[in-house]
């Protein structure tokens, strides 16, 4: 049964109630760069403190759980993290997936969401449909929200409009944040779609800079600057500029602008408290560290 959601509005604070359950937060307001959205990860947040720790996953996925979090940390860990104020027009997740990329971390997180048992309790009108996210208000006649070329549907159904704060927009983000509070699947669906990017990330590496041999340490900066973007266009020459150098870690640590700085200090950081990264190496026939 589809479960009911209400929206509760304390000045630029949104919170919402499942099927007239307890209260829990879900964002505030803030504008950005010409955009206004919600946001609900800052220092005074009412948000649930549900944050990814490794541990939790190393049985299912062993050295990857562990591998990923240095990310994890600098992206604020909470499996609970929304923003819907920027470009991407609706980020989730303590990986920060977004969904203004066709085929990307948060569609195809998404996707796997649609295929769990209680995915018509909180989405009934959405649906896989060949493999696409697609709205099914009418079986006969599906209507996809994403393809190969764009997401621009599937923006709009989270994030109707970016110059404000809707409705749609709470619901959305009330759906996910209570469905990944209460489901350890739905955070497993997460942890499994950060893990599968970071492979296909490694596979990708391979092919255009050879990473064999590399140790799990240099590998993870190499994952994080293409999870985040920070190198741009120049991303897979700066990347092989920076593996040929005498101190590839640290060419690797200094790629982005200088606004990612203190990003770039706090990768530093977890990456050198985990002193079994400099030791694992990867191994390209294996597909994994050892």
């Amino acid at each position: 049964m589809a479960i009911s959601f209400e929206i509760i509005r304390q000045g630029n604070d949104f919170s919402a109630r499942a099927n007239a359950g307890p209260q829990f937060f879900v964002g505030r307001r803030v504008p950005y760069e010409g955009k206004v959205g919600l946001y609900n990860v800052f220092g005074k947040s009412r948000l649930e403190n549900l944050n990814f720790r490794s541990a939790d996953f190393t049985e299912q996925f062993g050295f990857w759980a562990e591998f990923i979090e240095p990310t994890a940390a600098c992206e604020g860990r909470n499996f609970l993290t929304l923003n819907t104020y920027d470009r991407a027009g609706f980020t989730f997740g303590f990986a920060q997936f977004a969904a203004h990329v066709p085929n990307g971390d948060f569609v195809l997180y998404f996707r796997s969401l649609l295929q769990m048992p209680d995915a018509a309790n909180y989405f009934p009108h959405l649906g896989l449909v060949n493999g696409r996210v697609c709205s099914v208000e009418n079986p006969q006649a599906p209507k996809p929200l994403e393809s190969d070329a764009s997401t621009e549907p599937l923006m709009k159904y989270l994030n109707p409009d970016p110059a404000e704060v809707e409705d749609a927009e709470v619901i959305a983000a009330a759906k996910l944040i209570h469905w990944t509070s209460n489901s350890a699947a739905a955070r497993g669906a997460q942890v499994g779609e950060m893990i599968a990017s970071y492979k296909s990330i490694m596979d990708r590496a391979e092919k255009r800079v050879g990473v064999h041999g590399r140790s799990a340490a240099l590998c993870c900066v190499l994952c994080d600057i293409l999870h985040h973007g920070r190198g741009g266009n120049m991303t897979w020459p700066l990347v092989q500029t920076a593996l040929a150098s005498p101190k590839p870690f640290e060419a690797l640590i200094a790629i982005g602008a200088p606004k990612w700085d203190s990003r770039k200090q706090k990768l530093k950081s977890e990456i050198r408290a985990r002193p079994d990264f400099e030791a694992l190496r990867w191994d390209r026939k294996a597909g994994k560290f050892a």
